[in-house]
């Protein structure tokens, strides 16, 4: 049996065979994926600890993302770090990264960083992010929000919200055309990334709407009792187990109650009308892969749009990192540029001061 410090025991390729806990059916890892994954077994119940030793880089300096490293890796960014009121007068810090000398003010991407609500900071994963968006001329705000447990929800959604009404507020003097900001959050970070488009429409600030929002693999339902909550209580990256944890450390004792409101948990919301449109995805083989999809059919049931993928085969996270040698990380990621592209480039002409 596995325990919070030691790494599952089975192959997640072949856990519904091995592990007698696993009771019902559940849909099998792609096979060309299934060696990746196999080969990084992570404890069943992720601790806070763990986590953030994680996204801080294992303690291995050369795996840790700070404004340096990035610039090193983009030469032709600038980084300029800003710092404003919080909601309950705490400080919210943004890191703005820009093309030198733009010719005009440019699409935006607000960055919420993901790490189930728990870790993570303003830095993670925007390396990545930035391979997405090669050939599109933007800039990236990037938000610090509080983290629970320290801070219960929905403060670091209020956080986001905060730095989002300030960016666009501030959009003249950071060189980007507030009516063309996107949204974009993965796993923990989305359902934050939700929550601020749910405040911005029921608080109507900004006053120039949000175009649009990308919610990968997101995190949205405290509840945990959907069929792939279920399918991948055990035998995944990010189980059930851990899941439910996370939410108890975002929500404490108030998960899974009628207390929850959307801004702290969006799968809660029961309308979503009048919402920037949306690109969604999910694996076929995480717990978030059923609340996503619930969460973009009530999207089109209140005439909101989104588009939505969920990737046969796949696991949480597992397009972090662009793989030539796996298909289905191909399609995934090329499927997201294709849709930033749209949304930030609508002419769809190349641009030569991109993030690439």
């Amino acid at each position: 049996m596995p325990t919070s410090s030691t790494p599952y025991p089975h192959p997640y390729s072949q856990a519904a065979q091995l592990d007698s806990r696993i009771t019902i059916p559940r849909p099998v890892i792609d096979p060309v994926l299934a060696p990746i994954v196999d080969a990084f077994l992570l404890p069943e119940e992720l601790e806070v600890s763990f986590l953030r030793g994680l996204a801080g880089g294992g303690g291995d300096d050369a795996f840790v993302t700070n404004a340096d490293s990035i610039l090193k890796a983009k030469p032709h960014l600038t980084h300029v770090e800003h710092s404003i009121s919080g909601p309950d007068g705490n400080t919210v810090v943004l890191s703005v990264f820009a093309p030198k000398a733009p010719a005009a003010a440019l699409p935006a991407l607000y960055y919420i960083h993901g790490g189930g609500m728990i870790s993570g900071d303003r830095f993670s994963a925007i390396p990545p992010l930035m391979d997405l968006l090669e050939d599109i001329a933007c800039v990236i705000v990037s938000v610090e929000y509080r983290l629970a447990p320290e801070t219960r929800a929905p403060g670091p959604a209020e956080d986001c919200y905060a730095g989002l009404v300030w960016t666009s507020a501030n959009a003249a003097s950071l060189g980007i055309d507030p009516a063309e900001i996107v949204v974009c959050a993965v796993s923990g970070g989305a359902p934050l990334a939700a929550a601020a488009c749910l405040m911005a429409r029921d608080r109507k600030l900004p006053t120039v709407p949000i175009k649009a929002q990308m919610l990968l693999s997101p995190m949205l339902d405290d509840r945990c009792e959907s069929v792939s909550d279920k399918q991948f209580e055990y035998g995944a990256p990010w189980s059930g187990v851990t899941n439910r944890r996370a939410w108890g450390h975002v929500l404490g004792d108030t998960r899974g109650t009628d207390k929850v409101t959307m801004y702290q948990a969006p799968s809660r919301a029961t309308d979503l009308s009048n919402l920037p449109q949306a690109f969604i995805d999910a694996a076929e083989c995480e717990v978030f892969r059923d609340p996503a999809v619930t969460y973009a059919m009530n999207m089109w049931r209140c005439a909101s749009t989104c588009e939505l993928h969920v990737w046969p085969g796949a696991v949480h996270l597992f397009d972090a990192v662009d793989n030539p040698d796996v298909p289905l990380v191909g399609a995934a990621i090329s499927a997201k540029r294709a849709w930033l592209k749209r949304m930030m480039m609508p002419q769809g002409k190349l641009s030569v001061t991109s993030m690439s």
